[in-house]
């Protein structure tokens, strides 16, 4: 897993790249780019999956747990640009019902505002 950041006014954003591999550790280091994100102070996060085409077990639960980390601490996690078959698995696994997931990067930020 590799990714990005950026940030858009108080929003840190993740562009994410997924490729699957048969892979010994645990990619952990997204959740805690998150966690030390959350230590000084920041509370809304953007995770653009754009490039994103597959996501197995491991990549759910990075997500899942940087999810849990984020609302612990009161802040807001959003999913934006889900494949179509990437947005299935979210509904198939329920974690549709979880995550807020947004169309695009813009309406994402906009809703940050509110």
């Amino acid at each position: 897993m590799e990714f990005e950041t950026r940030e858009i006014n108080d929003v840190v954003i993740y562009d994410i790249k997924w490729e699957f591999k048969m892979i010994e550790e645990m990619p952990t280091y997204l959740h805690e780019n998150v966690k030390s994100r959350l230590k000084v102070g920041k509370r809304n996060f953007l995770f653009n999956l754009e490039d994103v085409t597959y996501l197995e077990s491991l990549g759910l639960g990075v997500l899942v747990g940087s999810f849990i980390s984020i609302s612990n601490l009161g802040g807001r996690l959003k999913l934006t640009n889900l494949a179509p078959k990437l947005h299935l698995l979210f509904e198939v696994t329920g974690l549709i019902k979880i995550f807020d997931i947004v169309d695009n990067e813009e309406t994402a930020i906009a809703e940050f505002s509110k």
